[in-house]
């Protein structure tokens, strides 16, 4: 499912953290080349400038002289000189094409400065002790390289870029380098690993939050694995005792003996049979709900009248209990229902014997139901020991037991309230419950009406 715009923090944190990069790079990109750079290029020039002015002005007597420096000063650092005189006439220059004299009010700014150097150029003023101005010197640099100002400005940019880029990196990968860790961990079978409470709010918490659901899936799971074994040993060992003892009883010929343990035989025989066909009920739904289909095999559904759906339960918990007091309270006009009649009997039929267990046997058992806009919500109640809050979360879990006891009378192997809940979400409905220690409990089955 696609994740709302508001919910993707790591995207608009990625975003907006980019954009403040490339701000950062530029603005210190432009600040390094005009501030830097550019005076790199400058500045050192200045002091050069005035000693040339000054050198060339000093042996502007010697023509040959001047024109051989000059010309030399050209062919070696492409520098280029012309000498001016105040009124601003050219003495000597070394330009193929010598610049304009200044100005007026530009020699009159020269005065008061004595020199000036800006994007190349260098104009410097020559004076005797007095300050009486004798000369002015007009000086070209060769130009600096437009590509070596922008590669050095670029490398700036990079530089910045990879500074800050180095954060953003960190809080990405540290934690996804710390879950693949985990995983491969949880992969290993260390069950115990999680992920631990996240104070991030992003997508890579959600991820962290994701793995610790997971796992805790998972470990229950595995957990349920291990109780289902010992759970099914458990209800093997006493059969199995019984069955031996028989057959050593007929290898002794004591056949009155085995007369008498062949009854309890048999009903521990039903009990493991029931026990097989509600694991297999349990893992057939589990599978179904996991792969997406509607079960394996399909469920057998009928359109059926709701009150025969009861009236059945009911008549099945009188015959098994005669001796508890149930209480019906529904009509015959109750809506028509699509379902697997057998599935949908035995989640009905698990319910009210749990409330039958766990309650008093002079406390009656309340079944229940009523139309609504949706269906049908049919209601089992007890007046016994109610459920605990620690336990409340777990007790659709498959084997997971309240009561820890293994007495086949209070105890069973949990799997009553799973299978009765994976029953009635596999026809599309729900199963919810209210219960308080010492007070009872409340179950209610959703079961949507026939389409």
């Amino acid at each position: 499912m696609n994740q709302p715009l508001g919910k993707r923090r790591l995207l608009w944190r990625v975003y907006l953290y980019g954009v403040l990069m490339l701000l950062l790079s530029a603005s210190a990109s432009v600040a390094v080349g005009h501030y830097v750079l550019q005076p790199a290029y400058e500045v050192p020039a200045r002091p050069s400038t005035t000693w040339i002015a000054w050198h060339i002005a000093a042996i502007q007597h010697e023509p040959e002289r001047v024109r051989a420096e000059l010309a030399d000063l050209r062919q070696r650092v492409g520098i280029e000189v012309s000498l001016f005189e105040p009124a601003g006439r050219l003495v000597v220059s070394s330009a193929s094409n010598p610049p304009p004299a200044l100005t007026k009010p530009a020699l009159e700014k020269l005065l008061r400065g004595g020199t000036a150097f800006q994007n190349g150029r260098g104009r410097v003023a020559v004076q005797d002790a007095t300050g009486r101005l004798t000369n002015y010197v007009l000086i070209r640099y060769p130009e600096a390289s437009p590509f070596g100002l922008a590669l050095g400005q670029f490398a700036v940019a990079l530089l910045v870029l990879t500074l800050l880029a180095i954060p953003l990196a960190r809080s990405i990968a540290l934690p996804v380098e710390r879950l693949a860790r985990l995983t491969r961990a949880f992969g290993r079978g260390n069950f115990a690993v999680r992920a631990g409470p996240q104070r991030r709010r992003d997508e890579i918490g959600d991820l962290a939050r994701a793995f610790d659901e997971m796992a805790d899936r998972l470990a229950a799971l595995r957990r349920a694995e291990l109780e289902l074994l010992a759970n099914v040993s458990h209800e093997l060992r006493t059969p199995l005792s019984r069955i031996r003892l028989a057959l050593e009883l007929v290898r002794d010929g004591d056949t009155e003996r085995v007369s008498e343990h062949l009854d309890d035989i048999g009903e521990e025989l039903l009990e493991l049979e029931q026990l097989i066909d509600d694991v297999m009920t349990t893992t057939r739904l589990d599978l179904a709900q996991t792969s997406g289909q509607e079960g394996l095999p399909p469920l057998h559904r009928e359109r059926i009248p709701g009150y025969h759906v009861l009236e059945a339960s009911a008549s099945r918990f009188r015959k098994k209990h005669p001796e508890r007091e149930l209480r019906c309270a529904y009509r015959e006009d109750l809506p028509e229902l699509c379902v697997d009649p057998v599935l949908v009997r035995r989640a009905l039929d698990n319910l009210i014997d749990n409330a039958a267990k766990f309650s008093e046997a002079d406390t009656p058992v309340e079944l229940g139901a009523a139309p609504t806009s949706s269906g049908l919500d049919i209601t089992v109640a007890d007046r016994g020991m109610g459920i605990g809050d620690e336990d409340k979360p777990r007790i659709f879990e498959p084997f997971y037991r309240a009561d820890k006891s293994r007495a086949r009378a209070t105890g069973g192997v949990g799997l009553g309230l799973a299978l009765a809940k994976r029953i009635v979400e596999a026809h599309g409905g729900s199963v919810d419950f209210t219960s308080e220690r010492g007070t009872g409990s409340r179950f209610v089955v959703r079961l949507p009406r026939s389409g």
